[in-house]
């Protein structure tokens, strides 16, 4: 506790936000929302992409929405609800409702005879059970994935993406390790084994004992009425069969006459027919008698057939299988469950497949999107939406009434020359308008740029057919390779992505290559950009100044090609990870970015998609995280944005004022940032709307005694930022070049001020208050007021961590397990010390009178210290010990808890 320079550089942090030219932004969504058809007929539902399907006794039927991170339930009436998970990504919950806790990836899901329901939490490596109550608990794996505790509880073993369950009579829980290529079993008592496979991909072990064999890609599972247990084994192109006794055979597969493609599905019926799904989009069946034919579906990778026989429907992604009593048979198929019926006849039971009920003509916040890629406004305000999973072109008209603009909802092509609403796009990705209003479509699927003008949709490039073209050929004559991005400012550029390369054109001109030689990789700075490698770039914006700038998606790169035809990298070291913040951009690091905009101003806007953040580099060059704090999840609509969580952000627009549009894709929804760093030179009128946020977590809500707060206005301090310094008293100063807080009318000390920011900290004095009153001066006169609760404790962590050595934690200063780590807060109400608001900690240092607890990758750490910051006011500071084996490596998810108030989670970097 003795390296003063750690609370400087918290201080100096904390101070110098709005003086770097980086503003504060407020996050709101502007469109999409949660409603997904619950409470309502389940055939007008929409749903995600379905990776698990399962049958109770009764005949309700239970679904993985995957895309969604829900499992949901359509029971007799067809009535679909929610059962489990809120719809953000992530883990938490347990001991809970399910309905209010958080799943990452459900696949698949089965039902006992109790009304149980078990989920595969894929992305949390965990098997969850929702009872019938309710309630939801772990039942097997701690979250981090691996491979142990095979003989003890299920709940202590670790697991490798479980992807598929089943039951058999007898309650055994069977789980499919899809990358862990083996099938373990939790009996009724808890405890787990491994049943089949040795955990090494491969073929072999027929015949003899199953645990023994390799396994290739298990996933899906059924259990007979014989108990045998069936594997879909993908990687082998095989369905296996373990006995009683033990021991695997090949049941289909690997002959002639019972040829499989990647099979992912499989189920059986009570006559022991089994059926299977797999790559070639249609389910076959397999009787006892030994006949192999078609079940359900032509081959056509489509959706069709409803009141028709299965065997001549169309399918469009089979993905799980399961059977009833009656001896139904019930298809995952994309994002609709069908039932085919012992008759033969298939009919959609639940999901509209995006199709209709997509909210057209009400307020965008109230409407659907499904995976909305990209962004772009007109000269009206109006806000176009490549809403990809929808098949549609989305626009938000300037009064908040959102329509189509293009695609009716079915993925295809449609000849060119119709009414761009009733034409059909296939995975359209990217959208920009050109200075006349056409707007241009990245018609991804389709192997074409499409072009509308006045409602009516053309071909302006591609030949429909995937491949290169020589350089020259007019637009209609280039061949494309799933083009993901498009965006225009001296010319029309294509962002190629299967092609590696962005192409430039003029219309009626001939394509030329912007950037990219075809092969993917990242060399080539410094170079002429047509001769440079890129990687899967998916997304462009060009300046003012004619330089374009591309997300080079899989090089983990922004990269810049100047007007002289020269690349260079503004962003990005090449390697995934997440780190940089407030240094040179060049040596941060990104994840996979998926969209870039750029301002006048040269601030250049870089949706860091695979760190679930937007992040700015400045024309200094230096990269700053503006919204997301690096893990996917929903939350922060009306507060700061730093506070918010994303779930892999992409496309991007900017409006004239400064406002940013970008697709929260994971979120289904398009989401807005609205900088608070208007600055007005002078006293600000008497009623300037305030926001005051946590320092450290830039949260809204309460506020405790003593918490360092920023407050947000206009003109409410001087026009350059000042920082505050200790009185003749040893305080820090509650005037600071004109501005004044007082809370209650009490003075607050400041830490720093400018005309549109204040940090100041909250005085002790509002303690036991239910609420205060914040009002803010600057030269004498009244800037702004506003009123806040008040808590016990508001807590709020500073980010990055400290690792034991000093250096920042990062993804490439990763902190050791067992090793100290040193995190910084604030909001932790009162002490045991004077509880004097200004004053710097001395010794003894006082620490929270509310107890103090803090997780890292939500395991209980042990703390060594967590009290005052020795030599700062109203800092906390938490030493710990990282966790050891049960947390994983990479970025986890920190939080402190103060009293009963968690705070919003950090990211912590492990080794």
């Amino acid at each position: 506790m003795e390296s003063n320079w750690r609370w400087w550089f918290v201080w100096g942090w904390a101070s110098t936000l709005a003086a770097a030219g980086v503003p504060a932004y407020t996050i709101q969504t502007v469109a999409g929302s949660s409603y997904m058809g619950d409470g309502g007929a389940a055939t007008s539902a929409q749903i995600g992409a379905i990776q698990g399907v399962a049958v109770d006794a009764k005949g309700n039927v239970y679904l993985s929405d995957t895309d969604n991170n829900r499992v949901r339930k359509v029971d007799t009436a067809g009535i679909i609800t929610t059962i489990a998970g809120t719809g953000a990504a992530g883990f938490s919950g347990d001991g809970g409702a399910a309905t209010s806790a958080q799943l990452n990836l459900p696949y698949g899901v089965a039902v006992d005879l109790a009304g149980n329901v078990y989920v595969a939490d894929l992305g949390n490596n965990r098997v969850r059970k929702v009872d019938a109550s309710g309630a939801i608990s772990t039942v097997a794996g701690t979250g981090v994935e691996g491979y142990s505790g095979d003989g003890g509880p299920a709940a202590k073993a670790q697991l490798v993406t479980p992807r598929n369950v089943a039951l058999d009579a007898a309650g055994n829980l069977y789980i499919s390790e899809f990358a862990g290529h083996r099938v373990r079993q939790v009996t009724p008592a808890g405890t787990i084994a491994t049943v089949a496979g040795i955990g090494v991909s491969g073929m072999a072990g027929d015949g003899g004992a199953a645990t023994l064999a390799q396994l290739s890609f298990p996933a899906g599972l059924a259990v007979d009425r014989t108990g045998a247990l069936l594997i879909a084994d993908s990687g082998n192109n095989r369905i296996r069969k373990i006995l009683a006794g033990g021991v695997i055979s090949t049941v289909l597969g690997g002959s002639p006459g019972t040829t499989l493609a990647t099979p992912i599905a499989v189920a059986v019926d009570q006559a022991l027919t089994i059926y299977v799904a797999d790559s070639s989009a249609a389910v076959r069946s397999y009787t006892n008698a030994g006949v192999w034919s078609n079940f359900a579906g032509s081959g056509a990778a489509a959706f069709g057939g409803d009141g028709g026989p299965a065997t001549a429907a169309t399918l469009a992604d089979p993905h799980d299988l399961a059977t009833d009593l009656s001896g139904d048979v019930y298809i995952a198929d994309g994002t609709r469950i069908r039932e085919v019926y012992t008759n033969g006849l298939i009919w959609t039971i639940a999901g509209d497949g995006y199709r209709v009920a997509v909210g057209d003509g009400t307020p965008a916040t109230s409407a659907i999107l499904h995976q909305p890629s990209a962004v772009a406004l007109d000269a009206e305000g109006d806000l176009f939406i490549a809403d990809t999973g929808t098949q549609r072109v989305r626009v938000v008209l300037a009064t908040g009434i959102i329509q189509t603009a293009a695609g009716n909802g079915i993925a295809g092509y449609t000849a060119d020359g119709g009414a761009a609403p009733s034409a059909e796009l296939n995975d359209p990705m990217g959208v920009t308008l050109d200075s006349t209003g056409d707007l241009f479509v990245a018609d991804t699927g389709n192997q074409r740029v499409r072009e509308i003008t006045t409602g009516v949709i053309s071909t302006f490039a591609g030949t429909g057919a995937e491949g290169t073209g020589a350089e020259g050929l007019t637009p209609l004559e280039t061949p494309l390779d799933g083009p993901r991005g498009v965006c225009t400012g001296g010319a029309i550029f294509i962002v190629d992505t299967g092609n590696n390369r962005v192409l430039a054109t003029q219309p009626g001109g001939a394509v030329t290559t912007l950037a990219g030689n075809g092969s993917a990789g990242d060399a080539g700075d410094g170079e002429s950009a047509p001769l440079a490698q890129l990687d899967r770039p998916s997304a462009c914006a060009q300046d003012g100044a004619g330089d374009v700038f591309i997300a080079d998606t899989l090089s983990h790169r922004l990269r810049e090609v100047t007007p002289a035809g020269v690349i260079a990298t503004v962003a990005g070291t090449g390697a995934a990870g997440y780190s940089g913040d407030g240094a040179a951009a060049a040596a941060a690091a990104l994840y996979a970015p998926a969209g870039v905009a750029v301002d006048g101003a040269g601030d250049v806007f870089i949706a860091d998609t695979g760190n679930h953040a937007i992040r700015m580099v400045t024309p200094d060059g230096v990269i700053h995280t503006i919204a997301g704090q690096g893990t996917p999840g929903f939350s922060g609509d009306g507060g700061a944005a730093t506070g918010a969580l994303l779930n892999s952000p992409s496309g991007m627009a900017l409006d004239g004022a400064g406002n940013l549009y970008f697709a929260d894709t994971g979120n289904n929804r398009v989401r807005r940032l609205t900088p608070n760093d208007a600055v007005t030179v002078g006293p600000a009128p008497v009623g300037t709307a305030l926001a005051l946020v946590n320092a450290a977590s830039q949260s809204q809500g309460t506020v405790a005694p003593g918490e360092i707060v920023t407050i947000y206005g206009t003109g409410i301090g001087p026009a350059s930022g000042v920082a505050g310094s200790l009185d003749a008293s040893g305080l820090l100063s509650n005037l600071l070049a004109g501005a004044e807080v007082r809370f209650d009318g009490v003075d607050a000390p400041l830490f720093y001020a400018q005309a549109s920011q204040i940090n100041a900290q909250a005085p002790y004095t509002i303690a036991g208050e239910s609420a205060t009153q914040v009002d803010v001066y600057y030269e004498g006169q009244l800037a702004g007021s506003l009123r806040v609760p008040v808590a016990a404790a508001a807590p709020g962590l500073f980010s990055p961590a400290l690792n034991q050595d000093g250096s920042l934690n990062s993804s490439s200063t990763p902190a050791a397990r067992g090793t100290a780590i040193t995190l910084f807060g604030t909001g932790e109400g009162l002490t045991s010390g004077p509880n004097i608001a200004g004053q710097p900690a001395v010794a003894p240092y006082p620490v929270p009178t509310l107890p103090v607890t803090l997780t890292i990758g939500g395991v209980d750490a042990q703390l060594l210290y967590a009290g005052e910051a020795p030599g700062f006011a109203g800092l906390l500071q938490i030493d710990a010990i990282v966790p050891g084996g049960f947390v994983p490596s990479g970025p986890v998810a920190a939080q402190l808890t103060v009293g009963i108030t968690t705070s919003a989670a950090i990211t912590v970097w492990l080794e």
